[in-house]
């Protein structure tokens, strides 16, 4: 994310080991609140944080109490800190991410970098994977459509047997299934935004939000697989020719049914927001 600071920020969602520093308050006035001179240490590995390499700051979950929901704390954690270093990792899609690694060894953290209360950050990381998913379910819808796009305007044109391909039925249902799926996906999407639009609360709509990144997931997945069949070994070369967009969307396929929470933890988690 690009905050109004123009910072970069990206997220460290990981539940990292973390004491306090205590020698730094030996000489203040035990009078005074000395909570503010306090120091967080964290040690611990995140993998898989899109845009790590280009981050100035890092977003990061800590465990500084007991187990379970509560105990878990957020620090905004500069890279520049002693002891943070970020990996490139390469990827097989979603290439300007920059996914990284991010590494923290007995990094001190000042108190006033803790983000809210501490042992109360569970909540805001749940809130803000309701609005990746929602994101991430609306790019899945789109680039589905993209495929459905490009097979249609290329049938069209491309000829086979004396005849364009649009003409051949099985190309015919090939695209109506397609339009199937891609429709449907609008549909859940359109009924979730004018929720939200409407003022539902984010929290309480989690469940139709984990079912809808599958539907939107599964529905990217089809029609990129479809569409190349339409495409052929056009829609298997990079750049812009008439298959490039399906290629690429077929390199994000994986990262889009994985990152955010996968199909099948999306799947428990409608399950259970249902209590069945």
């Amino acid at each position: 994310d690009v905050d109004g600071f123009g910072f970069d920020r990206c997220r460290v969602f990981h539940l990292l080991n973390v004491r306090i520093d205590i020698s730094v308050v030996e000489d203040i006035d035990r009078t005074s609140d000395c909570r503010i001179y306090l120091r967080y240490v964290l040690d611990g590995v995140k993998t898989f944080i899109s845009g790590g390499m280009n981050a100035d700051y890092f977003t990061v979950a800590a465990r500084t109490g007991g187990k379970g929901l509560t105990g878990i704390s957020l620090f905004m954690v500069h890279k520049e800190f002693p002891g943070v270093t970020t990996t490139r990792l390469k990827t097989q899609g979603w290439l300007c991410s920059t996914t990284t690694t991010v590494a923290f060894n007995t990094v001190r953290v000042p108190a006033g970098n803790l983000l809210g209360a501490e042992n109360f950050g569970f909540m805001p990381i749940m809130l803000n994977f309701n609005s990746e998913r929602y994101g991430m379910a609306v790019g899945a819808c789109r680039m589905a459509r993209c495929c459905l796009e490009d097979a249609i305007r290329y049938a069209r044109v491309r000829k086979t047997f004396g005849r364009p391909l649009i003409g051949h039925q099985v190309i015919r249902h090939k695209i109506a299934e397609m339009a199937r799926h891609v429709l449907a996906t609008h549909g859940l999407m359109a009924t979730i935004t004018r929720a939200l639009d409407g003022g539902a609360d984010m929290g309480r709509t989690s469940g139709q939000l984990a079912l809808a990144k599958v539907q939107a997931t599964k529905t990217l997945e089809f029609c990129a697989r479809e569409a190349s069949q339409v495409l052929g070994g056009k829609a298997y070369l990079r750049g812009g020719g008439p298959g490039g967009r399906i290629e690429r969307c077929y390199r994000e396929v994986r990262v889009f049914a994985i990152g955010g929470g996968s199909e099948e933890i999306m799947l428990e988690l409608a399950t259970r927001q249902a209590k069945l």
